[in-house]
């Protein structure tokens, strides 16, 4: 399982990274429900087409951890 994560993590960065260098940024959204489960959306457009990928709060915060992922992003909104 560790594994399966890690990868998806990583192609994640791939694509957060090439959109960066593309010109544009990665988008990421994070609303609570009123059960206070946490929707983390991650959109990227790029020259290829677009990506939507749905992340838990945990992946979220591994993924923010990576090099360059942070500063190419941009927080659309969000909900502690």
């Amino acid at each position: 399982m560790a594994l399966k994560v890690f990868r998806r993590l990583r192609s994640l960065q791939q694509d957060i990274l090439a959109c960066h260098k593309e010109g544009h940024r990665a988008r990421i959204s994070r609303q609570v429900n009123p059960d206070g489960e946490h929707r983390i959306e991650l959109w990227m457009e790029r020259v290829a087409g677009r990506r939507v990928s749905m992340l838990q709060p945990a992946e979220y915060e591994l993924l923010a951890r990576l090099p360059g992922v942070r500063d190419a992003l941009e927080i659309l909104d969000e909900a502690a």
